[in-house]
């Protein structure tokens, strides 16, 4: 059995110089507010843990791990500060069982089944007290009565407690033929978040802001992953690995306290305002809200037509429908080659499915942006096929502009000599190697690999080249 303690305290303080323009002069001079003339900033944060943790091994076979772990934080209000997070792990090592002891296609073969509750507090964009009603003080150059100090009411949530998610796994460890020809895991989990933590819209008046931080949404996930690892050879001169992984996820907002959707983290489209993804009940959380293209019969798409999906004569936000922008399936696989002195490494990833937002067609993909609106405007250098003559409103979140995010990438690739015995015990490898080699995908924008499902990329990814030498003394 194992137990501990840990407190831990962060202090965020200093003071600021701030400097304006005279909008008489134009010259930059120091800006000094008489209520807080060195601009001086202070913000605590203090995390308190208490853990424990038991370990029981029974005839070498049956292992179960229980551990309990109380954490409190202090951007949440004193009753609501603690958060208890158990969890439980057993194991079985099949393996140790007569019907398998002797068994010559398993070298080893283990059942596990874990459940445990995890903790969210992450909450610092919203300050350190974001609990509690604080002022902020004003600028002076907004003063209502001269020499009159101002200051500003800053937007508070004294609901906020623990974001919690609970994870119920399954899986399968595995080793298999002679030397571990083939090895690896499988998992089947499912997870529940509550209590999600996200910015949300208030009614009015209320925590004197329109939108802000709360513990306002329910979600699940479920999924599978599967790990393999395969020796195709290995002997004295020559050894090659094959390594692999594939995930499945799919997610599903349950609830929303108040609402059917908020508007997901970084879902904004670039200079107009409009948000294109939500997180909307009944959906998978990050999908966009779009209107159905329609199309002509070459497949060029109609301007500012769409699809009546409810059938009542008129397009209106009704007629939106969800598009999920996370892929649910990923991938990934590498290899290892070595002969004698040489060897060489590659690795690759990739995704199934999922849409991505093209930016830049949206931005740049239509007649009258090419029309320069001052002497030196580049924008009327682009080629291509352009359907629209310019970009209505509804056109901007029309599904037009989403398309297949299914990619491979060659993440990197290296060869390698060794020189042995260089001068007495001395070893030497010199390689190339590459980054970001190459990518396949049907995308026709900069990279259909976006955290947010929205590419505002300009410049791509970029590929690298390198080369080096590693001395062993």
């Amino acid at each position: 059995m194992q137990g501990g303690h840990n407190f831990q305290s962060f202090v965020n303080q200093g003071i600021q110089q701030r400097f304006q323009y005279n909008p008489t002069t134009g010259v930059r001079e120091l800006f000094v507010n008489p209520q807080n003339p060195d601009n001086r900033y202070y913000g605590k944060m203090a995390l308190e843990s208490y853990f424990g943790r038991a370990n029981v091994d029974f005839l070498d076979r049956y292992l179960l791990t229980m551990t309990l772990r109380a954490d409190a934080s202090s951007l949440f209000p004193s009753d609501r500060r603690w958060g208890y997070f158990p969890a439980a792990g057993f194991a079985w090592k099949m393996k140790e069982e007569s019907f398998l002891k002797d068994s010559k296609v398993f070298n080893d073969l283990k059942l596990r089944l874990g459940y445990g509750v995890t903790g969210n507090s992450d909450i610092r964009s919203q300050g350190y007290y974001p609990y509690i009603a604080l002022f902020s003080p004003g600028n002076q150059n907004g003063q209502y009565l001269p020499g009159v100090n101002v200051f500003s009411a800053n937007a508070f949530n004294p609901n906020l407690t623990w974001e919690k998610t609970a994870t119920t796994n399954i899986g399968l460890d595995f080793d298999l033929f002679k030397s571990g020809f083939l090895s690896g895991s499988i998992d089947v989990y499912m997870r529940r978040t509550t209590d999600l933590l996200a910015t949300t819209s208030f009614p009015p008046g209320q925590f004197l802001t329109n939108q802000f931080v709360s513990n306002c949404a329910t979600m699940t996930n479920k999924g599978a992953e599967v790990n393999l690892v395969a020796k195709i050879i290995n002997s004295d001169n020559m050894n090659w690995s094959i390594n692999g992984n594939i995930s499945y996820n799919k997610g599903n907002v349950d609830e929303i306290k108040g609402s059917t959707r908020i508007a997901a983290a970084g879902g904004g489209l670039p200079g107009i305002g409009r948000t294109l993804s939500y997180h909307a009940v009944g959906e998978q959380p990050q999908s966009a809200w779009v209107f159905e293209q329609v199309y002509d019969n070459a497949g060029q798409p109609i301007p500012d037509v769409f699809v009546d999906r409810n059938g009542d004569g008129e397009i209106t936000d009704k007629d939106k429908y969800y598009v999920a922008l996370v892929p649910n399936w990923t991938f990934g696989f590498g290899t290892t080659f070595n002969y004698k002195n040489f060897d060489l490494n590659a690795s690759f990833r990739g995704q199934l499915g999922g849409k991505v937002y093209n930016s830049a067609k949206y931005q740049y993909g239509w007649e009258q942006k090419v029309v320069p609106n001052v002497s030196q405007n580049l924008n009327n250098n682009l080629d291509g096929d352009l359907p629209f003559v310019t970009i209505a409103e509804n056109s901007v979140v029309s599904d037009y502009f989403l398309e297949n995010a299914t990619f491979l990438r060659c993440e990197s690739l290296s060869i390698g000599y060794k020189f042995d015995k260089l001068y007495k015990s001395t070893t030497m490898r010199v390689y190339v190697g590459a980054n970001n080699l190459f990518i396949l995908t049907k995308y026709s924008g900069q990279d259909p690999e976006n955290f947010n499902g929205i590419d505002t990329n300009f410049y791509p990814r970029p590929r690298v080249f390198n080369m080096g030498v590693n001395i062993d003394f």
